[in-house]
Parts: C-alpha cells; sequence; structure tokens
C-alpha cells in the first residue's frame, strides 16, 4: 500500500532542510508557495509540516511563519535537561568543562554510536552546577569525522548552549535523545570532582542523541548527585 501523500512530502521537506536549504533559524517558504513547488494542495502540505512541527524539526511562530528550529536555552532546559532541585524550580546548569581530546573508539561507544572498529571519538568531560553546586558530571562522546576542528577553546567559548555549538557551527542538528536510567554510586572521579563522599548514592543516565533520519551523534553519560535534586520527567 503506498504511503500517503503527505508522508511524502514530508519526506522531501525533511531532505531540503538536511542538505540545508533552508538554515536553522531561518524560515521556509510560503505554504502556498511550498505546495505549488510540490504539486499538492496546501492541506496536503499543511500535515507534512505538522508532522516535522511535533518531532521538533520546525517550529511554527503565530503570525510570523514556520522556521526551522534552532537549539537555545529555553529547549535544552526544558527539552534535554532534566535535573532539578528539591524547591522544583527549573534552572539552567552552569557548565564547566574539565577535558576536550580525541581517542580511538571503544567497542561500546563504536555500538551506540554506530561507528566503524578504529574510528575516532571526541571525549569531552562536563562538570555541571546548579546555583552554584556541582551536581552533575557528563562524559560525551562525539564522532571525530563530524565535528571536525572541534577543540577545547571553541567549546568552552561557545555563545550558547551545546546543542546550539553542534547546530550552527558542525551542522548536526539534535532531534531527540533515548535515555536509560539506573542507581549507582559515586567512584573516585565523581567524589573529587563534585566535592561528595565516595560510595554516595547517585544516578547514571546514558542518553543517545539522534539527528536526522535517526542517526546516533552524541553518546553521553551523566552522574547525577541526587541528595537535594531529582530527575524530572514531564509525562504529560
Amino acid at each position: 500500500m503506498p504511503a500517503p501523500l503527505y508522508k511524502e512530502v514530508r519526506e522531501k521537506l525533511l531532505a531540503s532542510i538536511t542538505r540545508g536549504a533552508w538554515p536553522t533559524g531561518t524560515a521556509l517558504p510560503s505554504e502556498a508557495a511550498l505546495a505549488l513547488e510540490y504539486g499538492v494542495s496546501v492541506g496536503t502540505l499543511r500535515k507534512a509540516v505538522d508532522e516535522l512541527v511535533i518531532e521538533k524539526v520546525l517550529l511554527r511562530q503565530q503570525g510570523r511563519g514556520t522556521f526551522v528550529a534552532a537549539h537555545d536555552v529555553e529547549r535544552t532546559l526544558y527539552d534535554f535537561f532534566r535535573i532539578r532541585h528539591a524547591d522544583g524550580v527549573s534552572r539552567f546548569p552552569e557548565v564547566e568543562t574539565i577535558s576536550l581530546r580525541r581517542q580511538a573508539v571503544d567497542a561500546e561507544t563504536a555500538a551506540q554510536l554506530q561507528l566503524p572498529a578504529g574510528a575516532k571519538v571526541v571525549r569531552i568531560i562536563n562538570r555541571l552546577g546548579i546555583a552554584g553546586v556541582p551536581v552533575v558530571l557528563d562524559e560525551v562522546f562525539l564522532p571525530a569525522t563530524r565535528f571536525e576542528g572541534l577543540t577545547l577553546e571553541i567549546f568552552r567559548q561557545r555563545p550558547d548552549t551545546i546543542y546550539h555549538l553542534y547546530q550552527h557551527r558542525f551542522g548536526v542538528n539534535v532531534l531527540r535523545g533515548e535515555e536509560r536510567i539506573r542507581a549507582c554510586r559515586a567512584g573516585a572521579r565523581e567524589a573529587r570532582l563534585l566535592a561528595i563522599s565516595r560510595s554516595a548514592p547517585m544516578l547514571e543516565v546514558e542518553r543517545l542523541s539522534f539527528t536526522y533520519y535517526d542517526v546516533p551523534v552524541e553518546w553521553r553519560r551523566s552522574r547525577v548527585h541526587t541528595a537535594e535534586h531529582y530527575y524530572v520527567s514531564d509525562l504529560g
């Protein structure tokens, strides 16, 4: 059974966005113009756009039009950063980058990022604080071929969020992530960098993040000190 027409239009729109026909943050042509270009009705075009809005590839702004969605502080805070203080207030983390280096991929990371044996990855260690208190230790792995030229200086001096840097400097748009969570205890590194006792109870959050067409582009392991903080998931 052939796919509905709007699905075909969605694929054409996504292909155009992926190859950079409309850069991040820019507006798409009007629905009437796109419908004419693809030879479909405005209603069919709108259904295709609706799907991409739901997937957060596109963003509608009332009275302004439809834009290729960009990462900013608000999107990161509500879509990707789930750690909240016990008082329930959402606060953007203060990120301190401890190290950034290139290394050969190990078997586990290669499997997660779908990389061949012998490939290189960028490994980044970040310490995240909330209201001045160190709470999270992040270990981030990126495929080196997608992030050519990324240096510690560039990473530390980014003007916006980490995903904004990926998007605007390297053309890597993180659309979604899959997370796994389990209990763990602090090791020597967590104890030293988060100023907590060794063996303190923590959460380990593994996140695999994807770009267009479900291609994995980032794998991270986060160790979270939960004495005064929670992992919050909005099920609404």
